[in-house]
């Protein structure tokens, strides 16, 4: 449906470039407003683009970059946060220091100045700390049911040995596995592989990737079921497969859900 021209929609933040461009706009204007005291007007701008691309920069670091990692990234997280504080106080230093105002602790001949900028940048590291996490948080609210649904889809290959050779799986690509013997056949929407493995085995690693057991012999990718009743699923191959008792309550939940 084709969206009218002058619709309110256009003007939600509901995405991540127009809240990153709205927001980013703002403050570069409102930076530059208050540089302009200091500087001429280049000087001033080009002050407040420098801040604005740091906050950017924070930003996207928080919502791109840590809002996808499974496990927490202690000494990156701190690492980059403190790179951060850092650069700020780089900047005012050796640019701004004989520009601001006299009541900067730049300007502070006693001993109250070292504490006072120590404890600006412990309140700033803090603050930067917080809003990274905070806007990585929002954005793993938002990927949450992506990764419930469809876990480790992007992550590396599965790696199997068929017929001499090594071959890689991606697990989305995967149909269903069917134990043959002490061998098991790998359904993919390219081709079959015989894998020597056991089905227990095959279970646990892929359970991981979003594949159920049906039946001793079968595991089976509910995204390549095509239909399915109480009894058996339909794969998308034409595949009639059973569903066991023991099995049967799980994975119908899944494919219902």
């Amino acid at each position: 449906m084709k969206q009218p021209l002058f619709s309110t929609k256009r003007l939600r933040l509901d995405a991540l470039w127009k809240k990153v461009g709205f927001w980013g706009l703002a403050l570069l204007l409102f930076s530059w407003n208050y540089y302009r005291d200091f500087f001429e007007w280049p000087e001033a701008f080009a002050m407040a683009l420098i801040l604005c691309l740091q906050i950017v920069a924070m930003v996207l670091f928080g919502y791109l970059w840590l809002s996808k990692q499974q496990k927490f990234p202690r000494l990156i997280f701190w690492s980059i946060t403190l790179g951060f504080t850092v650069s700020r106080f780089l900047i005012v230093f050796f640019v701004l220091q004989y520009h601001l105002p006299e009541w900067t602790v730049f300007h502070h001949p006693d001993r109250v100045g070292p504490f006072l900028f120590i404890t600006s940048a412990i309140l700033i590291f803090i603050g930067y700390s917080y809003s990274i996490y905070e806007w990585g948080l929002a954005a793993r609210e938002k990927y949450q049911d992506l990764m419930e649904h469809t876990p480790k889809r992007i992550q590396q290959p599965i790696v199997i040995k068929s017929e001499g050779r090594t071959i890689r799986l991606l697990p989305q690509d995967i149909i269903y596995l069917e134990a043959k013997g002490e061998y098991i056949n790998y359904s993919t929407l390219g081709k079959n592989h015989m894998y020597f493995q056991r089905m227990k085995n095959a279970e646990k690693e892929l359970k991981g990737y979003g594949l159920l057991r049906a039946h001793r012999s079968f595991i089976v990718n509910p995204l390549h079921v095509s239909s399915f009743s109480a009894n058996e699923l339909v794969m998308v191959n034409n595949k009639t497969i059973p569903i066991s008792k023991t099995y049967k309550s799980l994975i119908l939940d899944k494919l219902k859900g």
